[in-house]
């Protein structure tokens, strides 16, 4: 293992790069300004200890970090090693996580299996995002070390699992680790501990196995079988309560338990009709019934109501009893939202904070209207991945007004007022289909969400962590974004040049992107949450075009009648937030 140590300001981190006989991962470092810049190969993990490491979520060699009063260890390690994580509750009670990559698998059950139930129908899913899940059902002492209390009807031991637990209980058991971790600073960017949807729980029962049970094995028997006996507790071999967890045999990916012993809480709804219409990506039901879907099967059910397909709604978000636990997961805040059969509007979660809107006076470009100011954001939000497409945007509105034709190009010509019908529209849509978030509409972004998003973090002209060597035309602009030098006088598909460090694309070039503010004079003392002036005649633009470099930095603001046509190469980027 190699280490280096130093102190900055008042930033200290140690850098540690873990070598395995494979492949030696590289971490290297230097400082510029007020930023730490990382340049690594493997993944890279921090800490705040130097004990306890997460992935940093999103991450691409080179990082950049802004030094500040926050103690950080990073540590570089090679890709090819297990991404399985122990999560410390207390000084004694660990909580073990398996890392689960995305796949495609059948879902439901045939036809002919032993025990199958009618809302089991057999459709292909696929998960486009990993996620980790817990080894175990969470346990008693788990349980205790992050609320503080025991609900439990049998009290026989701290590794046996929690019940006596609602759908409600459990996501509050997940909010309050997710509020932990971060505050701990373990938590991976953009994600947060849930409930697994029934897709991923099923996928990670699975692990592969398209059988009754994840051994491989079918049912002999619906109620007693030997296979069953092999993999879990069930009403034949106990003694009419829950076990330790861990005593039966893994599936192939090393959860325990996926068959009895605790019933297992998941996101989902239960509506019977469900797997009829489901998309195929990222399935789960969020109209809500007066069900939950829990899985698994229990000590008390006999072997058919085990098996991996089996579905069991029961109760309400308040619902319990004490054959119900749950299994936590961990999982990307990201989203897939399925505008059809085979278009999707992928989103990337942005986290609340803070950051400086505007630009310096020193910065090549700036203008007058960019005015420095400190800015809070205290909700998150989602935020497309990329500009939206011809493709979502047919696929919403059922036409396309575009000068430039192509399915994977930017939609253009697009009024504000078009962008804003857009977006209702897709609000209607996914609300209709259960798959909006409670208390969230799709819209677009403030201009100081716009913004924040756009720097990812940094305090350059480029999100990139660059600035401009000229006004007009430079390599720095080129590797980011599409512009007057190198966008031949057309947009281009979305996703081509560099991301930011969260995963956007193109918030340099190819369309400039309506928000929803008023254009207007900045404010020049520190707001909270802007939303821009309360009238105006002009809406704010952002990103640039097919413009010089200096109308497509970060902190360029540009305006346009929000009714009128003003230019070929306007389209929009989708948010979804909070309703206000």
């Amino acid at each position: 293992m190699r280490n280096h140590k130093f102190f900055i300001g008042l930033l200290a981190a140690t850098l540690a790069a873990t070598a395995t006989q494979a492949a030696e991962p590289v971490l290297n470092y230097e400082v510029t300004g007020d930023e730490l810049i990382l340049t690594y190969s493997g993944t890279l993990l921090q800490s705040t200890d130097a004990v306890n490491w997460t992935e940093v979520g999103s991450a691409s060699s080179p990082y950049k970090v802004r030094i500040s009063d926050k103690k950080l260890f990073f540590c570089a390690k090679d890709g090819s090693e297990s991404k399985n994580i122990t999560i410390p509750l207390s000084d004694t009670v660990n909580l073990d996580m398996i890392w689960i990559e995305p796949g495609t698998f059948m879902m439901g059950s045939p036809k002919d299996e032993l025990g199958r139930d009618d809302d089991e129908i057999q459709h292909e899913v696929t998960l486009t995002k990993g996620y980790w899940l817990g080894k175990y059902e969470v346990t008693q002492a788990q349980y205790k070390a992050v609320m503080g209390k025991n609900p439990s009807y049998f009290w026989l031991g701290d590794d046996w699992p929690v019940e006596q637990v609602s759908r409600n209980e459990a996501m509050e058991f997940c909010a309050k680790l997710t509020a932990i971790e971060k505050a701990a600073g373990r938590l991976p960017w953009g994600y947060e501990y849930s409930l697994p949807t029934e897709a991923q729980w099923e996928y990670a029962c699975r692990a592969g196995t398209t059988t009754a049970l994840n051994s491989g094995k079918n049912l002999s028997d619906m109620y007693k079988c030997p296979e069953m006996d092999e993999v879990g507790w069930y009403d034949d071999n106990n003694y009419g309560m829950t076990s330790m967890v861990g005593q039966k045999l893994p599936n192939a990916w090393g959860f325990y338990d996926m068959h009895g012993n605790v019933f297992e809480w998941c996101l989902d709804w239960y509506n019977s009709d469900y797997y009829e219409n489901s998309p195929e990506s990222d399935p789960v039901d969020l109209r809500e019934s007066n069900t939950c879907v829990r899985r698994g099967g229990s000590y008390a059910r006999y072997s058919a109501i085990c098996r991996s397909a089996d579905r069991a709604a029961f109760g309400s978000g308040g619902g319990k009893d004490k054959e119900t636990g749950f299994r936590v997961a961990l999982v990307s805040k990201d989203m897939s939202v399925p505008l059809s059969k085979d278009v999707d509007l992928r989103m990337i979660w942005v986290e609340p904070g803070m950051f400086t809107m505007g630009s310096p006076e020193d910065e090549l470009g700036h203008l007058n209207r960019e005015v420095q100011h400190e800015v809070t954001l205290t909700q998150g939000y989602w935020l497309g991945k990329y500009e939206v497409t011809q493709a979502q945007y047919e696929a919403v509105m059922d036409s396309n007004p575009s000068e430039f034709i192509g399915a994977d190009l930017p939609v253009d010509s697009i009024t504000w007022d078009d962008a804003m019908e857009f977006c209702a529209k897709l609000t209607e849509i996914e609300r209709g289909a259960g798959r909006l978030p409670e208390g969230y509409e799709y819209t677009l972004p403030t201009e100081a969400q716009w913004e924040y998003a756009c720097r990812a973090g940094t305090t350059t002209a480029l999100n990139s962590g660059k600035n401009l060597s000229d006004k007009y035309k430079c390599p720095e602009m080129d590797e980011v974004g599409w512009y007057y030098y190198n966008g031949t006088r057309k947009t281009h598909p979305v996703g081509q040049k560099l991301p930011n460090a969260w995963g956007l694309y193109d918030m340099h070039g190819n369309v400039s992107e309506w928000c929803l503010d008023w254009y207007g004079d900045y404010p020049t003392t520190a707001v909270t949450d802007p939303t821009g002036p309360v009238t105006g005649e002009d809406r704010v633009i952002r990103s640039g075009a097919c413009d010089y470099a200096y109308h497509c930095r970060s902190a360029h603001r540009s305006n346009g009648a929000p009714s009128h046509f003003s230019g070929t190469y306007r389209g929009f980027r989708v948010a979804l937030v909070p309703v206000q």
